[in-house]
Parts: C-alpha cells; structure tokens; sequence
C-alpha cells in the first residue's frame, strides 16, 4: 500500500464526514421547519374555529346597542314617536 493512498483516504473521509454533517443540519433543519408548519396550521385552525363560533350581531342587536335601546318594546314606542314627528311635520 502506498502512502498517497491513505492520504487519499483521509482526505476522501473528511470530506464525507463534512458531507454528512451538512446533511444532518440540514435534516434537523426540515423538521424544524415542518413542526414550526404544523403549529401555524393548528394556530390558523383555531382562529378560524374561534371565528366561526362568534357569529357576527344581527343589524337589529347592532342597532340597539348603539343607540342604547334594551328592548323591542323600547324599540318599539321609540318607532311610533318618530313616525307620529315626521306624519306630524308632513301635515
């Protein structure tokens, strides 16, 4: 055996021990990024589950709330009153 041969060799085996330790990052790298995928999908599902379940006020409830009216009968004699103000205004 020469003595070129095993300086071959061990420069062949650093280069495929630098080989394998770039593929091992770049391994644990992927599943890194694969985890960091899944959490944003399950995070996305949850807020998408948690919009779905707070259905959006009708326009009625909507209304209410602004003007502060706690209740259709309140709604109601609220109605009248305008609409007696404006058939009152047009005579």
């Amino acid at each position: 055996m020469y003595r070129d041969d095993d300086a071959a060799r061990g420069e062949r085996a650093n280069v495929l021990i630098d080989e394998i330790a770039k593929l091992e990052r770049a391994k644990v790298e992927a599943v890194a990024a694969d985890q960091r995928l899944e959490a944003a999908r399950d995070e996305l599902r949850t807020l998408q589950a948690a919009a779905t379940e707070t259905p959006a006020s009708p326009p009625l409830e909507r209304h209410r709330a602004r003007h502060d009216i706690s209740s259709s009968r309140d709604a109601g004699a609220r109605t009248r009153l305008t609409l007696f103000s404006l058939t009152s205004e047009m005579c």
